[in-house]
């Protein structure tokens, strides 16, 4: 592949990272309004649903089999596992402690990769995770607080939203690739809200009926399904797995500077330098990946 093409592909990954880094300053203004986190994420799966539906039904482009429609809405359950993971983290933890394990996607999803390829990874892909992981620990200020009395489920939530959201990047440039963006996204969709209004049975007589849920549902519909599973599905193919996880870390500086910017959350001088080292982390891997 040409060396710009892979940098625009890496680049749109990147902008993908970048698209989920403003969903926590999202729910944490949505909240503050009332409306709770368990009412909004089947809101915003279905809205992404809905919204890809109709481009789809406008547009009628080819359709995958009942196989292929299937495979696509694995990634919409791998996605909001991810995401009910995630949340339940933050209400068990610290939600710095708990963003740090949602980032060890990255060293996981290389895992997955080597053991699928049966290859190590190579110098420069375990030294831009390294760099990574060190930021990723000083951006969320892991080192300026007491660990000692951690929730274990919390833990565990954290590292299955890591391992969750690892396999729905490795699956996402394998599954139907061939696929429209508006039917890969339809069945995300689909699938997440199957699966988190399962998980929340009173979501039918309570969120879905209030009318203050559906801005914030739509917001969140593009911020973090539309968005991001068109260009990592566009992209991702065309990458590695290891690339894929390194540029998607753009979710952690873009999310640190959007509270910052959005919530008044200010990161601290060592939040800052994480942020620093994890943009020098996805600098070393695209400038390799450019040469390769």
């Amino acid at each position: 592949m040409e060396p710009h093409r892979t940098l625009l592909y890496a680049a749109l990954v990147f902008v993908a990272g970048a698209s989920y880094g403003f969903i926590v300053p999202a729910i944490k203004a949505a909240t503050s309004t009332g409306i709770t986190v368990a009412g909004l994420l089947p809101s915003n799966y279905l809205a992404a649903f809905l919204l890809s539906a109709a481009v789809v039904l406008m547009r009628r482009p080819h359709l995958p089999t009942k196989r292929g429609f299937l495979q696509l809405a694995l990634l919409g359950v791998l996605t909001s596992c991810t995401s009910a993971c995630y949340y339940r983290a933050v209400a068990l933890l610290p939600s710095a402690v708990a963003l740090t394990l949602l980032f060890q996607y990255v060293w996981v999803g290389v895992v997955i990769d080597c053991f699928v390829r049966k290859q190590r990874p190579s110098l420069w892909t375990t030294v831009a995770i390294v760099v990574v992981l060190c930021g990723t620990l000083l951006a969320a200020g892991l080192f300026e607080g007491s660990i000692t009395t951690l929730d274990p489920l919390g833990i565990a939530c954290g590292l299955g939203s890591a391992l969750f959201y690892a396999l729905f990047l490795f699956f996402a440039g394998r599954i139907q690739v061939d696929s429209p963006a508006p039917i890969r996204t339809m069945m995300v969709g689909l699938g997440g809200f199957v699966v988190l209004s399962a998980m929340n049975p009173g979501y039918f007589t309570t969120s879905f009926l209030n009318p203050f849920t559906w801005p914030w549902a739509v917001l969140l519909a593009f911020l973090g399904i539309l968005v991001p599973v068109a260009l990592i599905g566009a992209a991702g193919p065309q990458l590695s797995v290891s690339t894929v996880n390194i540029m998607a870390s753009s979710e952690l500086p873009v999310g640190v500077l959007a509270a910052w910017a959005f919530v008044g959350d200010a990161p601290t001088p060592l939040a800052l330098a994480g942020v620093a080292l994890v943009l020098a982390g996805i600098v070393i891997k695209g400038a390799m990946s450019n040469r390769s």
